[in-house]
């Protein structure tokens, strides 16, 4: 596929994809049941002295359908809103447009990634093409919504869903107005400041949609006039459902929206979290310092080797000539002095995790999800007997207060510990804790499953409390932590994709 140095171009099952600016990149994670692949150097004999090494695969640039079919009122945006989103694509999605409903079958859709509802209105599809277009979101569609797709298909209960329930239900006039933004790690927002200040038609909404998704922003009660919602105001939100990713933003009603850089970039990026399934993942081309809040002791190589003399360590490959920046994307704590932990800034609730890494010899990390719950990582290989502090094992809870201290530890289901110097991958489901409106906790966190080489080795773990050293008291958030203070470890590959709406609340 045409690569962009800034923008990810995956396409539903790509196995990866460029960076979001300067440290997100979203493709999908390798497949459950399958290791992570390893490079392979395709040859191919021509002659008895000569062998030619295969051109690598180009792959496809992912296509995106803007639907603009109005069975009310037509905004005059439209044609500035189709223009943007052709031009805003470049060389990260092809656009095709159409207001002909009839496109809304599986053959006509499977060939497109995403489809971007631009200020459509009222009833646009039949009950057949529905069906075929939930179907095709199931088996890994994406849907964008812009402005008035929230004034789109009141009658049909799953279109809802995609929306959170928050279908239109009234407007003040065009004005400024501030908007508060929530999450500032999402691709869509992360480059705009706290406060977003800017003209547009602001829509109330029928119901907040807090609470059935990811809110990205809201809208300041106090900033303008006629605000008739009342209580909390989202005006953009994302969430990954029902097999698919769904994002909405409220803004897009007038020409001058859609000439907005801010909210050129803000429809951009929402647009490829959805064609990348709603992954995002970890990889600080320009500095760990974009991702990590602590960075203390590592770095971001192009790859790593063992260190013959000293097999408990690395040696780093760094990018040159032949190993571009854009290459790197190992991030490794080796070598001599204070070695620290890597802690996100990305927040998550409930959330996939996928993780590959290598251990040298005798090393020992882990993955603390929230920074608080942890997957052991350790040189494991060949133990007929697992223990929870062994690779792959549930880590311990610590309580002073009790006996034992140490308690309710889970190994694994089986050893899947691979040899050191070989790259190994975690595939987490975890379930954040759950808190009332007060903070109390009223449910504990768990491990929904844990996926170690390909097989299973944890299902359905409760964590009634966090791992020792965790950071801090449990929460529903916390940042994603790779331990680093006990000796060499090398990640890469680092992707997380939060699901349901406490994913970031």
């Amino acid at each position: 596929m045409v690569r962009d140095a800034t923008i990810p171009t995956c396409i539903r099952g790509a196995a990866a994809c460029t960076s979001f600016p300067p440290w997100f990149e979203v493709p999908s994670p390798a497949a459950p049941g399958r290791r992570p692949e390893e490079p392979v150097m395709l040859l191919e004999m021509i002659t008895v002295s000569m062998m030619l090494q295969a051109e690598p695969v180009i792959e496809p640039t992912p296509r995106v359908l803007v639907y603009t079919q109005t069975s009310g009122f037509r905004h005059s945006s439209i044609d500035a809103g189709v223009e943007a989103i052709k031009a805003i694509g470049g060389d990260g999605f092809d656009v095709e447009h159409t207001e002909d409903p009839t496109w809304f079958d599986r053959e006509r859709l499977d060939p497109f990634d995403a489809v971007v509802f631009l200020n459509t209105t009222q009833d646009v599809l039949n009950d057949e093409q529905q069906v075929a277009f939930l179907e095709w979101y199931r088996d890994g569609g994406g849907w964008i919504g812009v402005h008035a797709a929230a004034d789109t298909e009141y009658d049909w209960p799953w279109y809802g869903g995609l929306l959170g329930d928050a279908w239109f239900k009234s407007h003040p006039h065009v004005q400024t107005a501030d908007v508060i933004v929530e999450d500032r790690h999402h691709p869509a927002m992360r480059h705009l400041p706290v406060i977003w200040t800017c003209e547009d038609e602001w829509y109330d909404y029928r119901t907040s949609p807090r609470g059935r998704v990811h809110v990205l922003a809201r809208l300041d009660h106090d900033s303008y006039e006629g605000e008739q919602m009342e209580g909390d105001h989202p005006i953009a939100w994302c969430q990954v459902v029902d097999g698919g990713a769904a994002f909405y933003t409220g803004r897009g009603h007038t020409d001058e929206s859609f000439a907005e850089p801010a909210f050129r970039q803000h429809l951009r990026q929402g647009i490829l979290w959805v064609i990348a399934d709603g992954w995002i993942e970890f990889v600080p081309e320009q500095g760990l310092e974009e991702a990590w809040r602590q960075t203390s002791g590592w770095s971001n190589v192009h790859d790593v080797v063992p260190n013959e003399a000293d097999r408990s360590d690395f040696l780093s490959i760094a990018a040159g000539a032949s190993k571009p920046a854009a290459s790197s994307g190992v991030l490794v704590n080796h070598g001599e002095g204070h070695r620290g932990d890597l802690i996100s800034k990305f927040e998550h609730g409930d959330a996939e995790v996928h993780v590959e890494f290598m251990v040298p010899e005798g090393s020992n990390s882990g993955v603390y999800l929230q920074g608080r719950y942890e997957i052991q990582v350790l040189d494991s290989h060949g133990k007929a007997d697992p223990r929870h502090d062994d690779c792959g094992g549930v880590y311990q809870r610590w309580d002073e207060s009790r006996e034992p201290h140490g308690f309710e530890g889970r190994p694994p289901l089986s050893n899947m510990a691979m040899p050191p110097f070989q790259w190994q991958s975690y595939d987490i489901v975890f379930r954040a804790p759950r808190f009332d409106a007060e903070g109390n906790k009223i449910a504990n966190a768990r491990f929904e499953r844990v996926v170690h080489n390909g097989t299973v080795i944890h299902e359905d773990v409760e964590l009634s409390g966090p791992t020792r050293g965790a950071i801090g008291a449990e929460a529903p958030v916390g940042p994603l932590r790779l331990q680093g203070d006990h000796g060499s470890i090398a990640y890469r590959n680092v992707r997380v994709r939060p699901i349901g709406a406490e994913a970031a609340e």
